[in-house]
């Protein structure tokens, strides 16, 4: 096994896993939710402020806790606005043998981690209108499919443009637009209409750019809403 250096959010899981040492005489009970709402209150200056955060440590023995280790760590969060800029609609996190070393936990490693964050369009829509204002863009989605709308100002008059197509990930951070067709009045070139719209809004989405540690694997198109499905940018375990 390799340990890695730690992420923010692993520092406050684990700061707080460390409190079990000094609780280790306490109730099992005690212990674990003693250090659950320290991670809790510790989120908020992590991943951003939420109407609720919830945390649950499952299948871990006090004296695990106390040797720095925790078997399954769950996390909820609702409403959350991420980095003060994109407001995540729900968070679900599950980080499976987490383990860390030294009373500051400085290195640490977790088998595997499972995110899915759910967005509303509404909540996109207003992202993209701090950094893509310039062409006023517009989503709406529905199942398996997103329509964009923005203002083009073609010969300086403002110029309606639409296009439907789904979204692609990129490296795993960024979500583009990919178009399947567009409408675009003053060119109709084949293939010139969709380029034209995805070169002018995309990233739709960038976790980079909100730092907000999540790695996207898959999304899901709904009515009103987009799920998103990966993990937490976080060391993971591995075999020497």
């Amino acid at each position: 096994m390799m340990l890695r250096p730690i992420s923010p959010l692993l520092i406050a899981i684990f700061a707080c896993l460390a409190l079990s040492s000094v609780l280790a005489g306490c109730r099992s009970a005690v212990v674990r939710r003693s250090v659950e709402r320290r991670v809790e209150r510790k989120l908020a200056g992590i991943l951003g402020p939420a109407e609720r955060y919830q945390v649950c440590i499952r299948g871990t023995q006090d004296a695990e806790l106390v040797r720095g280790r925790a078997k399954r760590v769950e996390i909820e969060g609702r409403k959350i606005l991420a980095r003060g800029q994109l407001e995540v609609e729900s968070l679900q996190l599950t980080l499976d043998d987490l383990r860390y070393e030294g009373g500051e936990p400085q290195l640490v490693s977790v088998k595997r981690s499972d995110l899915q964050l759910t967005f509303t369009q509404e909540s996109i829509n207003r992202y993209l209108r701090t950094y893509q204002a310039r062409y006023d863009p517009e989503i709406a989605l529905e199942a398996g499919r997103v329509h964009v709308k923005m203002v083009y100002p073609f010969l300086g008059v403002p110029t309606t443009i639409r296009a439907v197509g789904h979204f692609v990930i990129e490296d795993g951070r960024k979500l583009l637009f990919d178009a399947d067709q567009a409408d675009v009045s003053f060119i109709s070139m084949p293939g010139f209409g969709e380029k034209f719209v995805e070169d002018r809004i995309n990233p739709l989405l960038d976790m980079a750019r909100i730092d907000f540690p999540a790695r996207l694997e898959s999304v899901e198109l709904l009515a009103g809403r987009l799920k998103a499905h990966g993990s937490a940018t976080l060391p993971r375990e591995h075999d020497d």
